[in-house]
């Protein structure tokens, strides 16, 4: 039976190790935390089944099985690498399809990059899919991901911080003509909210807060997209987070309790070595890079 890998990322991380002797060589090599490494190795022991090292005081030393596969691995390296040559040289040229992928809820926030890019590049084919999955770069998924949270930590990405998003609680000015506006925190478990769906309301900070604190019975619509939470926060149907740069393009939205309640988030924008350095990815990438630069 063939051999499933979970991620081919832990044998890239394994290899540097191999390469390098010490966890803490290949974590530097690598631009990750020396935590990453180790977890990456025991995911791909686990799923080989097999020890692939020796754990030593001085460092780390292959496994019989382990040089096999970083022998394999050290072929397919050096693949990749004439894969990367061959993309940039027929990447030089700002033609074809470039693909990004981010969350729906950045869409807002992204479609001034989007449309300046389309004008001055009309023949690049700009592809935004939006997903909760994170996409596999590596994999050719996406060319481009803009992904928030903490740092990407995978070995072969490229992640530059992009902004720092701030978010709070707002209502309608029709929610609150018909509900009134809620003057206190200890005032809001008595109001409708907007929230998301099981299991979508960790990667939400605010989402998580509204399940913490505010009663289920007031939880009056539950969405897997924060872009149709922003709809239905707009639309009247309860109070519900969103950031502040979204909020503001929506007029007959009302900040409810901004000063007691806000969370802050950081961007990224995250491509792959192979491809990080081709003319669209760099022309796409320096656009949004700017745009945020100018908003600080």
């Amino acid at each position: 039976m063939a051999i499933q890998f979970d991620d081919w990322q832990d044998v890239k991380v394994a290899y540097e190790v191999a390469r390098l002797g010490t966890l803490t060589a290949a974590a530097e090599k690598l631009n990750v935390h020396h935590s990453t490494v180790l977890r990456r190795i025991n995911n791909l022991e686990q799923s080989l089944n097999a020890r692939l090292f020796h754990r030593h005081a001085r460092g780390y030393k292959v496994t019989e099985i382990g040089a096999k596969l970083f022998t394999a691995a050290q072929s397919i390296n050096g693949e990749l690498e004439r894969l990367h040559n061959d993309i940039i040289a027929a990447d030089s040229t700002l033609r074809g399809s470039l693909l990004l992928t981010t969350v729906s809820g950045f869409i807002d926030v992204l479609s001034d990059v989007c449309e300046q890019f389309q004008s001055l590049h009309p023949q690049v084919q700009l592809e935004v899919i939006l997903d909760q999955k994170r996409l596999r770069l590596e994999h050719g998924q996406a060319h481009i991901a803009v992904r928030a949270g903490p740092r990407p930590d995978e070995g072969d990405y490229i992640a530059q911080h992009l902004a720092h998003l701030s978010s709070g609680f707002y209502a309608s000015k029709r929610y609150i003509d018909k509900h009134g506006e809620p003057k206190s925190i200890k005032q809001l478990p008595l109001h409708n909210f907007v929230s998301g769906v099981a299991g979508y309301n960790g990667k939400v900070p605010y989402f998580a807060w509204v399940d913490e604190n505010i009663p289920t019975s007031q939880v009056k619509l539950r969405v897997s997209e924060t872009s149709e939470a922003t709809r239905a926060i707009v639309k009247g149907l309860g109070i519900g987070g969103l950031q502040h740069d979204v909020a503001v393009q929506y007029p007959d939205l009302i900040p409810v309790l901004n000063n007691e309640l806000s969370w802050a988030i950081d961007l990224w924008l995250v491509t792959h070595h192979l491809v990080h350095r081709t003319a669209k990815v760099q022309a796409f990438s320096q656009l949004l890079k700017a745009y945020f630069q100018e908003r600080k």
